[in-house]
């Protein structure tokens, strides 16, 4: 992922083992656009909460700092008498970091192959975990770009880029290199209330300077309606066995716009986030955070040059926060994976058994 910090462009991952201090690094997306700043997990603890406070986010990069949060904790424990026992509570301390990921899991169960794996070989497993995810992402990016058209306008929720799957994206990955292969279209980002995360489209589609505009939530229907919209593309937290997805909140509503105006609709996403255990889009947990994101909004305080919070309702008001909600697949038009573009009647057959195996 191209980077510019303090003035020095550098290409690194979202999230990273450094070697030399037996630590987790990361790209804190909390501070993203106005600061880059890599954070330091010296614990697995450190680790969870930086899942939970999405300074880490994005279902592939959490899964990836998931599995190295483990390493983490296995190597600080390994000659511990309670050896086991701590292991068993870093694992499930991690995995309800955020549930409605099952990358987070996925990523758990790759380095946890027995109880007794030793440090070393955790760590390596946990690099593999991460590097997977990136050639994944990478190859989702090569088949998914064949979609994108000359003069096409683009719509995008969340974010999907190189921060949340390690590096280069899912549903990032093909805007981005259809653009660097010449190819020039417009993208619509959707704010993605109430994170806000499509500020971090802006910012990573900004670093290949494509062309873009940011959209509130709400004006997407008006954008379908007078035709200024030709493609969906967005990720997945969680892919059903039948096809169904659970995504970033607000997914549902477009994909039912999408197919109103008949606007093809798709998901990238790489195996890891294919779930062949979970029957359908109604057995998946929903993750509902506090309700302080809706009540507060952060923003960078010119004046005091940070970032600050400010409230913007009454305290008497009531909130509602669910971080995700589920997209049948009626709705979806295809998945691009790393193994091609899919039917849902081809997805249990390709991505399974990969996953099963």
């Amino acid at each position: 992922m191209r980077l510019n910090i303090e003035g020095e462009v550098q290409n690194l991952p979202a999230v990273w083992w450094d070697s030399e201090v037996r630590k987790v690094r990361l790209i804190d997306q909390t501070k993203l656009p106005f600061e880059t700043k890599i954070f330091t997990c010296n614990t697995y603890q450190e680790v969870a909460n930086a899942i939970k406070t999405m300074r880490i986010r994005g279902a592939p990069s959490i899964g990836a700092a998931a599995a190295y949060g483990l390493a983490l904790a296995i190597d600080e424990y390994w000659d511990d008498d309670n050896y086991i026992d701590k292991i068993k509570t870093a694992y499930d301390h991690l995995l309800m970091a955020r549930p409605t990921a099952v990358d987070l899991k996925n990523g758990l169960k790759w380095v946890m192959s027995d109880w007794k794996v030793n440090p070393e070989s955790a760590i390596k497993l946990a690099k593999s975990f991460a590097d997977n995810l990136a050639e994944q992402s990478k190859r989702i990016g090569e088949i998914g770009k064949t979609l994108i058209k000359e003069g096409m306008n683009i719509l995008t929720h969340c974010h999907t880029g190189a921060l949340a799957v390690v590096d280069h994206g899912t549903a990032l990955a093909p805007i981005i290199q259809a653009w660097e292969d010449g190819i020039r279209f417009h993208v619509y980002v959707d704010e993605t209330r109430p994170r806000i995360q499509g500020r971090l489209t802006s910012w990573e589609l900004s670093q290949y300077d494509i062309d873009h505009t940011v959209i509130c939530d709400s004006s997407s229907g008006y954008l379908m309606n007078t035709w200024k919209v030709d493609f969906v593309i967005l990720g997945a937290d969680r892919v059903a066995r039948n096809g169904d997805i659970a995504n970033k909140i607000g997914t549902y509503n477009l994909a039912v716009l999408a197919n109103h105006h008949n606007i093809p609709f798709y998901t990238a996403f790489p195996d890891s986030t294919f779930d062949p255990n979970t029957k359908s889009g109604n057995e998946i947990v929903i993750e509902e955070r506090g309700l302080n994101e809706v009540y507060e909004i952060k923003g960078y305080s010119q004046k005091n040059k940070r970032i600050d919070s400010i409230t913007i309702y009454d305290q008497k008001a009531n909130f509602i926060n669910p971080a995700f909600d589920v997209t049948p697949a009626s709705f979806i038009h295809g998945y691009i994976t790393p193994h091609g573009i899919l039917t849902k009647e081809q997805l249990l057959e390709k991505v399974g058994a990969i996953k099963e195996s």
